[in-house]
Order: C-alpha cells, then sequence, then structure tokens
C-alpha cells in the first residue's frame, strides 16, 4: 500500500510539474498574460498523456531520486524531447489544432527538462544532507588520491558511511586549486604525505582504478610514508558495473595487496576462445581442491560444459570446492570425487559413461624441498600417475589433454623439476591416438597454497623477522587469475606436443619482495630483520622459460608463446620408464633412480652437485637467461 501511495505522489508531483511548465511557458509567450485558456486546458491532457508515456519507456515514475546522476539528466532529456514530438503530431496532424501557438512547444520542453531534472536534483542534495546529518560527529577524516570519476563517486558516497573527505590530490596540475563535491583538491601525488600530516587524516583511501602497477608502487611507497592506513578501489570494471550503486563504493574498498604491486601488468587473455570448445560437453580437472585447480572449475563453469568432473586426493579441499561451487548458479552437472589418479581401475569408474573430452591435470606434488626427500612418491604420481591418467584419457575416447607443468622442469636441479619435465616429454613422445596433448609452464602463483607471500608475511607479523634462502635468488610472478587463464588459452590454441608459457616479465628478487611486504604492513626496514639461510636442496637462485633447443613462437594471445623441442623417441623414453618403475618399486638407493631420472632429462642436476656449489657464501655465478620460479 505504502509503494502505490509513494508512486502516486511520484506521478502527481510530476504532472504537476508539467503542467506549471506549460502555465509558465504560456505566461511568456503572452507577456504573463493568460488569452485563450479554453486551448491551453484543452491541449493540456493530451501534453499528459504524451509525458507519461515518455516517462514510462525511460523509467521515470520511480523515486529513487537520491541516487539522480548524468544517466538521469540524459534520460529526462530523451522523454521531454519525445514527449514533444508526441505532443507536435498529435496536435497539429491528429487533432488538427493549428491554432496551438508553436512556441510553446519549444517554450514547455524546456521548462519541463529543468522541473523534472531540478527536483531530482533538490531531493538528492536534501536527502544527502538528511543522512549525513544523522552521521555522529566523529567522522573518520580522509585523504581521497585521485580526482577524478572514481574519486568523485567516492567523495559523495563517503558522508553516509562515517567518513569525511578533507582534500583530494591528484597528478593532473590543471585540478590542484579546484573543488570537486565540495573537496578541495590541495595538491600533486608527491605531496600527499606532507598534506597528510598537514591535515591529520585518519586514511588514505587510493581512488586510481585505472593505474598501472608502476603507478602504483609510487603511490604506494608515498602512502607508507605517512603511516597512515591506507586502502583502494580493488578496479575499474567494478565502478564501471551498472549493478554497482554508488553508495556501495566505499565497501568495496580493501587493503593493499602485493598483487597490486607486481613489477608489470596483469595479463589478459582473451577470454572467449574456450567458449565453443568447452560449452555443452564433459569436461574433467585432476587436482580440482587445490589452488588453481579450484580457480580453473569456477572459471570453466563460466563456459557453460554440460559435466564437470572435480578430482582430488584431498577430501577436506574438495568438500569447500563443492561449497564454492554451490554457490554459483550454473545449469552444468558437477560431480565431487576423492581419488588418486595413479589408481587406474578407480579413475576408469569414474571416466565410465561421462563422455569426458577434455582433462585438466593438475593433480601433482610441488614442493621442492620436501619431494627431494621423497623420491619415489614424486615420480610415482608427477609421472607414473600421469602415464596412468593418460592411458584412462585415451581408452575413454578423451580428445584434449593439458598437464600443468613447471618453470622448473627447464635446466632442473631438483627431483619435482624434473618430474614434469619428464611429463612434457611423454606428452610430446607417446602415441595418444587422437588426443591432444598440451603442456604448460608457469612459475610461482601468487596466492597459491605454499606461496612465499603469506609465509613473510606471518613472520613479519609475529616474528619480525624472515627467513631468505639467498639475497640474489629471484622469482617470476603470477596471480591466480593470470596462470588459469593461461590455462585456458593453451586449450584454446594448443597444438598436439606443444609446450604453452606465460611472458611474465621481469622477475623480482625475492628480497625485494620482502622490503615491499614490510612496508605494507605498516613495519619499518629497522623493526624486521632479514636471515639468509642458504639455498635449500634442489633448489636454484633463478629459473629459465626455455631450453636451448626450444625457439619460442608467438600464438594467437599476445603474451602466450609456445614452443616444441626435440621430442624423445616413444620406445627410448618408454624404455627408460619402465626401468624407472623397477627402481622405485624395489629397495634401490634415491642416488640411482636420481641417475635414471638424469638419463631421461640429461639436463638435470641431482642434489649433490645444487647443494654444494649455490650457498650463501658461494661467489654468485653470472646470470645468462631470465627466469621463472616457484617456491
Amino acid at each position: 500500500m505504502r509503494i502505490r501511495l509513494r508512486l502516486g505522489f511520484i506521478l502527481l508531483l510530476q504532472l504537476l510539474l508539467i503542467f506549471l511548465s506549460l502555465i509558465v511557458a504560456w505566461l511568456l509567450r503572452f507577456n504573463f498574460g493568460l488569452p485563450h485558456l479554453k486551448l491551453l486546458l484543452a491541449a493540456f491532457p493530451v501534453l499528459a498523456f504524451m509525458r507519461l508515456v515518455a516517462l514510462v519507456e525511460f523509467n521515470l515514475l520511480h523515486g529513487y531520486w537520491r541516487y539522480t546522476g548524468v544517466s538521469d539528466a540524459q534520460d529526462v532529456v530523451k522523454a521531454v524531447i519525445a514527449g514533444s514530438v508526441g505532443f507536435y503530431v498529435m496536435e497539429r496532424w491528429v487533432l488538427g489544432v493549428a491554432a496551438f501557438p508553436g512556441s510553446i512547444y519549444i517554450l514547455e520542453a524546456v521548462l519541463t527538462a529543468a522541473a523534472l531534472g531540478g527536483i531530482r536534483l533538490v531531493s538528492r542534495a536534501v536527502l544527502q544532507s538528511i543522512e549525513s546529518g544523522s552521521v555522529p560527529m566523529s567522522r573518520k577524516r580522509v585523504l581521497i588520491v585521485g580526482a577524478g570519476d572514481a574519486g568523485a563517486m567516492l567523495a559523495r558516497a563517503l558522508p553516509r558511511t562515517g567518513f569525511i573527505a578533507a582534500a583530494f590530490v591528484d597528478d593532473d596540475h590543471a585540478k590542484v586549486g579546484a573543488r570537486l563535491c565540495g573537496v578541495p583538491v590541495l595538491g600533486t601525488i608527491d605531496k600527499l604525505p606532507a598534506i597528510a600530516r598537514r591535515l591529520a587524516v585518519d586514511e588514505l583511501l587510493i581512488a586510481i582504478p585505472s593505474a598501472t602497477r608502476e603507478q602504483m608502487r609510487r603511490i604506494v611507497d608515498l602512502c607508507l610514508e605517512t603511516h597512515v592506513p591506507s586502502r583502494m578501489i580493488p578496479g575499474y570494471a567494478e565502478l564501471i558495473d551498472k549493478t554497482v550503486r554508488v553508495e556501495r563504493l566505499v565497501d568495496q574498498l580493501r587493503e593493499i595487496r602485493f598483487e597490486d604491486l607486481l613489477g608489470r601488468e596483469a595479463v589478459r587473455l582473451a577470454a572467449e576462445l574456450p567458449v565453443d570448445k568447452l560449452a555443452g560437453k564433459g569436461v574433467m580437472v585432476t587436482g580440482a581442491a587445490g589452488s588453481i585447480g579450484s580457480e580453473l572449475c569456477a572459471q570453466i563453469l563460466q563456459l557453460a560444459p554440460e559435466r564437470l568432473l572435480c578430482v582430488d586426493q584431498d577430501e577436506s579441499g574438495l568438500f569447500f570446492l563443492k561449497q564454492r561451487l554451490e554457490q554459483r548458479s550454473t545449469a552444468c552437472k558437477i560431480e565431487y570425487h576423492v581419488a588418486d589418479i595413479a589408481n587406474r581401475q578407480r579413475m576408469m569408474q569414474i571416466f565410465d559413461g561421462h563422455e569426458i573430452v577434455t582433462v585438466f591435470h593438475a593433480a601433482a606434488y610441488k614442493h621442492v624441498p620436501l619431494m627431494e626427500s621423497n623420491v619415489r612418491e614424486a615420480i610415482s604420481n608427477n609421472i607414473f600417475g600421469l602415464l596412468s591418467l593418460l592411458d584412462v584419457a585415451v581408452v575413454c575416447g578423451c580428445r584434449s589433454f593439458v598437464a600443468i607443468s613447471s618453470d622448473k622442469a627447464v635446466n632442473p636441479t631438483s627431483v619435482m623439476g624434473c618430474t614434469k619435465r619428464v611429463g612434457e616429454l611423454i606428452l610430446a613422445a607417446r602415441p595418444h591416438g587422437e588426443m591432444r596433448c598440451i603442456s604448460v609452464r608457469f612459475g610461482n602463483v601468487l596466492g597459491s597454497q605454499g606461496s612465499v607471500v603469506p609465509l613473510f608475511q606471518e613472520q613479519i607479523r609475529k616474528h619480525g623477522r624472515v627467513t631468505v634462502t639467498h639475497p640474489e635468488v629471484s622469482r617470476f610472478f603470477m596471480t591466480v587469475s593470470e596462470a588459469v587463464s593461461l590455462v585456458l588459452q593453451a586449450f584454446a590454441v594448443g597444438r598436439h606436443g606443444e609446450i604453452l608459457v606465460l611472458d611474465m616479465g621481469e622477475s623480482m628478487r625475492i628480497v625485494d619482495m620482502v622490503h615491499m611486504l614490510i612496508r605494507l604492513l605498516g613495519k619499518s626496514e629497522n623493526e624486521v630483520e632479514i636471515t639468509y639461510t642458504g639455498l635449500r636442496a634442489g633448489e636454484k637462485l633463478y629459473e629459465e622459460l626455455f631450453y636451448k633447443g626450444e625457439d619460442p613462437l608467438p600464438t594467437e594471445c599476445g603474451k602466450v608463446m609456445r614452443t616444441r623441442g626435440k621430442p624423445t623417441p616413444w620406445g627410448t623414453l618408454k624404455d627408460y620408464l619402465d626401468e624407472l618403475s623397477v627402481l622405485v618399486s624395489s629397495d634401490a638407493p634415491d642416488d640411482a633412480i636420481r641417475s635414471k631420472l638424469q638419463q631421461i632429462v640429461p639436463e638435470f642436476r641431482g642434489l649433490h652437485e645444487t647443494s654444494q656449489t649455490l650457498s650463501v657464501d658461494t661467489p654468485l655465478p653470472i646470470l645468462e637467461a631470465p627466469g621463472v620460479g616457484s617456491d
């Protein structure tokens, strides 16, 4: 009932404004007189009808005027023009009223547009004033970095949330001295620390969603100088999303994350490429409960497969994945299977009757030092588990198989890296019938299980002491989203036997990353001690993207490269694998197993060679190639 009364009031108010606009137009036309009053009154019902039709068409009968913006003003103008055209046609051509003054059509339209737009602006100002007056006086004063559209939206939203904008800073010198939403722009971003201290602000809000990573690092460095808490708007795409209302903008502010400060721009890959190849089909993801696997499942669901099988040994991980995916609205049939990929009979049961055409294989042991002391398990899972799964996929008619490899597969110094290289060789050499097999190499994934960033953050917060293996160790970093995009694009553009690699720009020294994290967590360099422990078993100072015999070639995706090395003949490789299988299943010493791995991958340097040559006190070698790494 209240809604009907409210809508009725809004309707009557706008009709009254239209009538008053017509009267004022008549007065202006006839020198503030009202001649031909019957003609005026007879025309009003026609005018009112046409105006109401236009208001309904442009959705202007709602009363949510507190959110009035430019789009509403545009709709008002469009509705007035459409109504005036309809009124003119009805009066002159349908009803044949030629005596109605032509100038009134224009005068009334201008006045009506001003009245309908003005009432909305007045209502917004009054309502926002009332809301801001209801906020406690102990509001936090904030300094907004960025006097653009996002900053203006943020400034308008703040008064209703217990904050008040004290000032803006912006690198556009033309804006300095101006006022945005009544808030002054006091200087450029370089002067941020001085302005923040002078105004004694409680918080800094970064409102430059389009800032590059380099720009963001500069801004964050200046923010950290103030020792004032900082937050930022997540991204420009969310601000232009019409489903996001201005009043919720403050809720979307988040803490600055390390991912925001990578020394390069995030790689954005064309998400539409894999759609046709997955839509309406059966897909399996192994290692589905892991960081990469779970994000793969989430993004694959957006490509509308008919069925998605999520496979992992981690029962708890699958439980949480199920909770996450069940929140999504999808027609896809999702199944969750606790299984070991090396169990051929179990995997046959899972494949049976499901018509799986694509497998994304993300199940593998990945922790380098741990696998150095668990050589048999690393080989059993990463090599023979892969072989078993490939056999099952071929028998069950799978058409595509995408395996996640590692940058550590290039000139490996660890058992884990060597097993990944053997996996690449298997996918390129093993006869697979009509099944297309692709490997994807990438390195350190931020936010993944076991990532160094959360470990360093915990050490900084709790202990004030960070352990780093070596002062010169460097790695390339990518986000989970980038990693999954690479996997999907590899599936879309990769050819059988190829290895696809993401161009991740320049590497970052781990110690530089630690310094950045220290500052992000509000600590000074003097508060946190950095201790160097020496490279762990199997670790390298840097990682590499390609072998010497692998020539990187471009793909349809600008930041994705493809390569294909000289494959090992399958007969030779199979003989080596059979011999390796005997060693793994026997009581053979680990060194004998490593020697066999080195026969398969001649570039493999075992534990003894690397652990003795790369310590903290050892002179550093000359780095001949860039690399990508993961810890």
